[in-house]
């Protein structure tokens, strides 16, 4: 195991009760509340109502900025700084998924200084200082209640751009299961497709072979995440399983399964957020139409991984790595299939004529992560192993 250093200071309230310490765990932070939310589920399930309620009993002040989108925009996060700003905001409490926090951890950081947010998002600045966050996930997936990371759209230049910071890391989530209830089958199924690959990125990149302990604590979130969505899409009021999805987004990413392990490579996220900055493609179904096509582009790099990979997951018996890892492969694909997920980029009509586009954006982010090898040649072959599904 490599050396490390391992900061995660966040408070975890997690269970039926987890909302009950809303007041309280806000209580340190005396002036406004920034709440930010996202469009209608909110109101629709009455969380909305029950949190307003219980910041007004509590004599919390708060403002409020709604709305947030999927695949979250600078324009709204610009204003949402002027709102933190101008309401003299000295924290920031999100409810909702994986947007609606990143935009929350945006706004916590840029109401701090005077310099464009998005600046940080190019390497240009940094993050010097943030306000407190306070989360409240209802998605499971992104794990953004429990990492430093967030991924925002620069809606003028079309970028989708990802930036992580120890300072982003939330104060205080509290997680209660049953808020997850509502979340469609599609969108569970989505959540579960970027908690594998947030699990993938870190078992096919980094350095798992001196650190077995990551390996197996990898495989197993893996493993607990498509059983629990594959009962979800029957039984979608399952407590047990959304309580088993939040938690495993939550650690998929959380600093436990990268430590040790040495730096890591998001190349998979880096080709989908070309894709979903467009609106109308969500970022795990995105994540799911790349998966078997990245896999196959990168197998004969990460084959001895692939098949480990099947044979401590699905407990594949092939013994040659090859064909492990092809089995491995088709297995995600029925897992994909099986939970209604696409797996090739022909449903969403990306043809070849896409593909200077979608490299031109992958090489900017690439040139800001740093990854020098993922050339243009890199990125083109990989989204040509996507575009359409293997025949079989």
């Amino acid at each position: 195991m490599q050396d490390f250093v391992h900061h995660q200071p966040i408070k975890v309230i997690f269970g039926h009760r987890a909302l009950a310490a809303l007041v309280s765990e806000l209580s340190p932070w005396t002036g406004s509340i920034l709440l930010v939310y996202g469009c209608e589920s909110i109101k629709k399930s009455g969380l909305h109502r029950r949190i307003c309620t219980a910041l007004t009993d509590g004599g919390i002040g708060f403002t409020e900025h709604g709305e947030v989108q999927a695949n979250p925009l600078l324009s709204h996060v610009h204003r949402g700084i002027d709102i933190a700003r101008n309401s003299s905001c000295t924290a920031v409490l999100a409810v909702g998924g994986g947007s609606v926090i990143d935009s929350a951890k945006a706004i916590a950081a840029g109401a701090c200084v005077a310099h464009d947010i998005w600046k940080v998002f190019t390497g240009k600045k940094s993050v010097q200082r943030s306000l407190p966050l306070i989360c409240i996930p209802t998605v499971a997936g992104s794990g953004s209640d429990m990492n430093s990371g967030m991924v925002l759209t620069h809606d003028e230049k079309q970028r989708k751009f990802g930036f992580a910071h120890r300072l982003l890391l939330p104060q205080v989530s509290l997680v209660d299961p049953s808020l997850t209830f509502s979340v469609p089958p599609d969108q569970t199924a989505w959540g579960a497709v970027d908690i594998l690959v947030h699990c993938l990125e870190i078992y096919l990149t980094g350095a798992i072979d001196e650190a077995p302990l990551q390996r197996q604590f990898l495989e197993a979130i893996c493993r607990s995440t498509m059983e629990a969505c594959r009962r979800l899409q029957s039984d979608p009021c399952s407590y047990d399983d959304r309580a088993t999805m939040l938690w495993a987004a939550s650690l998929a990413l959380s600093g436990f399964t990268t430590a040790g392990v040495g730096r890591i490579a998001m190349v998979l996220h880096l080709l989908e957020h070309a894709l979903s900055v467009r609106p109308s493609i969500a970022h795990g179904a995105g994540l799911a139409a790349l998966l078997p096509g990245w896999l196959r582009f990168r197998e004969p790099a990460v084959r001895r991984r692939l098949a480990a990979f099947g044979r401590h997951v699905w407990a594949i018996r092939e013994t040659d790595d090859e064909k492990a890892a092809t089995l491995t492969i088709e297995a995600f694909e029925t897992f994909l299939n099986a939970v209604g997920c696409p797996n090739s980029l022909a449903p969403f009509g990306i043809t070849e004529d896409r593909l200077p586009e979608l490299v031109g954006h992958c090489r900017e982010q690439a040139r800001i992560w740093r990854l020098h090898d993922l050339t243009d040649e890199v990125i083109d072959g990989a989204y040509r192993y996507c575009l359409a599904e293997k025949t079989r």
